[in-house]
């Protein structure tokens, strides 16, 4: 709760609150990962001087000192970066809003009035593991890899109209995991 405390108006209180899963928001760009050693083993291959296409000393070197910079940041260092996101980034309900907060260098809030929400969308992980979006207003806010996502599912259903809520499967009871 101290964590909300300077970001709660007055009269405002929590319904729920939630983090990200750790793994499933560390590797949720997996793919990057393959086209880029996909990169990285064509890049290995030219450097080595026995490709097709020879070219100056100078222009190989800054070829695959790029290419070695790219590969690796879209190999790894998205993956690092994304895992030290993740010990700053939280998600809050309250009756009036949703809020998330993130970001490694600089704070970012990202609030969403509940009043304008129009729809929601979840893109299933796994059993107990989705991704939500919620829209409306013109603005978009997306929680990540959220476990127990029926939870927040169900407090957001009674602000969207009943027409959206069959549209994305919020009628029925949420389901305990």
């Amino acid at each position: 709760m101290n964590r909300w405390k300077d970001q709660l108006e007055a009269e405002e209180r929590i319904v729920w609150q939630g983090r990200p899963a750790p793994r499933a928001y560390t590797f949720r760009n997996w793919r990057w990962s393959l086209q880029a050693a996909a990169g990285l083993v064509m890049v290995l291959f030219f450097r080595q001087g026995n490709g097709p296409i020879q070219v100056d000393y100078a222009v190989d070197q800054w070829w695959t000192l790029a290419g070695l910079v790219v590969g690796f940041w879209a190999g790894i260092g998205h993956i690092l970066w994304a895992r030290m996101e993740w010990e700053h980034v939280f998600y809050m309900m309250t009756d009036q809003r949703l809020v998330a907060v993130s970001g490694v260098l600089g704070r970012r809030h990202q609030v969403f009035c509940l009043e304008q929400l129009e729809k929601v969308e979840q893109q299933a992980l796994g059993t107990a593991l989705a991704t939500v979006k919620v829209f409306g207003g013109g603005e978009r806010m997306t929680l990540h890899c959220l476990e127990y996502p029926h939870l927040l599912l169900q407090l957001l259903s009674s602000h969207v109209e009943p027409d959206t809520r069959h549209a994305v499967g919020l009628v029925g009871p949420a389901e305990d995991v």
